[in-house]
C-alpha cells in the first residue's frame, strides 16, 4: 500500500461521509413508510461512512508494519557494508538495491533527497515523518546522531538493528496475546445476537400474538420491540468494534473494520433469521 497524502485522505473522508449522509437521509424518509427497510438503509449508510477510513487504516497499518519489519535487515546490510570499508551513504546506496518490499521505495526516496541537497539527518527525519512510526523515528534519531559524532558506526548500527528486532518481536507477542481478546469480543457479540434472535422469535412473537386476550395485553406492537433490539445491537457493534481495535492494534481507528463487520452481522441476522 503506497503512502497516502493528507489531502487524498481528507478527500476520501469527505466522499465517504457525504455518501453516508445522503444515504442516511434517504433511509430516514423511506422509514416513514417502511420502518424495517429504513433502519437497514441507515445502518448501511453508517457502514458506507466507516468502511473507506477503516480500509485505509488497515492498509496503512500493513504498509507501516512491512517497513518496520524490514528495518533490522536494512540496518544489518548497512553495517555489513561499512565493515567492508564503505561510507555510510555508499552502504545505504548498496542496501537500496536490494528488495525490502515497501521499505525499498522509501529507502530510494531518502537517497534521492540526499542527492538533491538534503542532509542525511533531514532525509531520515522526512522518512520518519512519512511513515509515522515510532521505530522508524528512533532509527532516524540514532543514525542522525551517529553521523554527527562518529565512532564505531558499524557497531552502533548493528546494536540498533538488534534493538529494533527485539522491539518488533515484543510487539508481535503483544498482538498475538491481544488477538485472543479480540476473539472474545466477537464471541460475546455473537452470543448477544443469538440471544436476541431466540428472544424475539421464541418469546416476543408468541406472546404478542396473545395480545388482546384476557391473558395478555401488549403495550407496543412487535415492530417496536424488534426495532429497540435492532438498535441495541447496532450500538453494541460500534462500541465492541472500537474496543477490539484499541486492544488489537492500539488505536480506535483500527476498530472501524471490526465495527463494519459487526454491523454487517447484525444486518444479516435481522434481515434473514429474525421475524
Amino acid at each position: 500500500m503506497p503512502y497516502v497524502k493528507k489531502n487524498e485522505r481528507y478527500i476520501l473522508y469527505a466522499i465517504s461521509c457525504g455518501s453516508g449522509i445522503i444515504l442516511g437521509i434517504l433511509g430516514y424518509y423511506i422509514g416513514t413508510n417502511n420502518v424495517r427497510l429504513g433502519d437497514y438503509i441507515i445502518v448501511i449508510a453508517v457502514m458506507l461512512t466507516l468502511f473507506p477510513p477503516g480500509a485505509l487504516d488497515y492498509f496503512e497499518f500493513r504498509w507501516k508494519k512491512s517497513i518496520e519489519n524490514r528495518m533490522p535487515d536494512i540496518l544489518y546490510d548497512i553495517a555489513e557494508g561499512q565493515l567492508t570499508g564503505m561510507t555510510f551513504i555508499r552502504a545505504l546506496q548498496t542496501a537500496a538495491t536490494k528488495d525490502y518490499s515497501a521499505a525499498s521505495r522509501e529507502l530510494r526516496r531518502v537517497l534521492a533527497q540526499i542527492r538533491l541537497g538534503m542532509s542525511l539527518e533531514e532525509a531520515f527525519q522526512s522518512f520518519a515523518k512519512r511513515v509515522d512510526s515510532e521505530i522508524v523515528k528512533k532509527v532516524g534519531i540514532v543514525i542522525s546522531e551517529t553521523s554527527k559524532f562518529g565512532g564505531d558506526v558499524s557497531k552502533i548500527i548493528r546494536s540498533l538493528a538488534d534493538y529494533v528486532k527485539d522491539i518488533i518481536l515484543i510487539n508481535e507477542e503483544r498482538r498475538a496475546t491481544m488477538r485472543m481478546y479480540i476473539g472474545v469480543t466477537y464471541i460475546a457479540f455473537g452470543v448477544l445476537l443469538f440471544t436476541i434472535m431466540i428472544l424475539l422469535n421464541n418469546f416476543f412473537v408468541p406472546i404478542i400474538q396473545l395480545s388482546g386476550t384476557v391473558i395478555f395485553v401488549s403495550q407496543a406492537p412487535y415492530e417496536e420491540y424488534r426495532r429497540i433490539f435492532f438498535y441495541l445491537c447496532v450500538v453494541q457493534a460500534i462500541s465492541s468494534g472500537l474496543v477490539a481495535g484499541k486492544m488489537g492494534e492500539g488505536t480506535m481507528s483500527a476498530g472501524l473494520k471490526h465495527v463494519v463487520i459487526m454491523l454487517f452481522l447484525t444486518l444479516l441476522l435481522f434481515s434473514i433469521f429474525i421475524m
